[in-house]
């Protein structure tokens, strides 16, 4: 079977399927002929096995254990259901908190929130709502990293012929199984049966125009992780914007201290400081999308 079709049979995403491949709890053979995947039952009966345990929430870390036979599934499943009903526990107060501060009248200033601290301190901490951040920003971290990446080619990209030449040349010096489908100034081709489109477009370096050829997958969708929309957008801005967000926070220890920070939304040159960072945040975002992140990024150790 291909990608395509344990996909199909088993529900797992191609994307999530390359990544538990890549943290090794699934190893598919490959073609000796073309170096493509050919999954077994096998391969379909460990991705069903998978899917169960994290429908479970089970860390991946104890999925592997088991798959490799260092961890019983009775040993494991125990161990699920005590966090399982430990998170219940904090979840129930969280819940109950909130309630609670719903039907306060009171404002900011006027809670009381050394009291509250206080009686939050002897219930079970509502932490755990992020136990699986970290896990699901890896995944996204990773499906970002492979949906697109760009590299410098050695020679001119001035006519398809070059252009073919380009991708052939970047794909033998990283070990890659790329064949051209489409040969153009806007190539189509495929690493490992996944399909990308290129174009070339050029950056400056010391005011000299230099070629770099930017790679995208044509399906995305198909790299997608298991992860909810809402949390994967705030991981992927996390993902391209951490300097801008470091930037901000190292700004507000400065001007804090100094007690104006409270007047960059009551002045104008408070608002304009903000137009400066956000300016300066989008740039370097947009950056750090298209170049740094990505740049030399599609190599052989992204494929097992």
């Amino acid at each position: 079977m291909n990608i395509k079709q344990v996909s199909e049979r088993s529900g797992v995403s191609p994307q999530n399927i390359r990544f538990y491949e890549k943290e090794k709890l699934l190893c598919p053979a490959r073609n000796p002929d073309n170096r493509y995947r050919e999954y077994t039952e096998e391969d379909l009966r460990i991705l069903k096995l998978i899917r169960m345990l994290r429908m479970l929430d089970m860390p991946l870390p104890e999925i592997r254990r088991i798959l490799h036979n260092e961890l019983s599934l009775t040993e494991a499943a125990l161990a699920q259901r005590d966090r399982l009903k430990e998170q219940a526990e904090q979840l129930d107060s969280a819940i109950r908190f909130c309630g609670i501060l719903a039907g306060s009248s009171q404002t900011t200033r006027e809670l009381n929130v050394d009291e509250y601290l206080a009686r939050m301190s002897q219930d079970p901490q509502p932490g755990s709502f992020f136990t699986h951040w970290v896990e699901d920003y890896r995944a996204v971290a990773w499906a970002e990293h492979n949906k697109r990446f760009s590299f410098f080619p050695d020679g001119p990209v001035t006519n398809p012929r070059e252009f073919t030449d380009a991708l052939l040349d970047y794909a033998a010096k990283e070990n890659l199984n790329l064949v051209i489908v489409h040969e153009s100034m806007n190539p189509r081709f495929t690493i490992d049966g996944v399909e990308y489109k290129a174009v070339r477009r050029y950056a400056h370096c010391r005011n000299l125009p230099v070629a770099t050829v930017q790679c995208t997958v044509v399906h995305p969708e198909d790299f997608e992780p298991d992860v909810s929309p809402s949390r994967r957008k705030i991981q992927q801005i996390l993902h391209y914007a951490w300097p801008l967000l470091a930037f901000l926070a190292i700004d507000l220890l400065i001007l804090l201290p100094r007690g104006i920070a409270t007047e960059l939304f009551t002045t104008w040159w408070g608002w304009g400081l903000i137009l400066v960072f956000a300016s300066m945040g989008i740039y370097n975002a947009a950056y750090n999308y298209y170049y740094i992140y990505n740049e030399n990024g599609k190599t052989n150790r992204s494929h097992h």
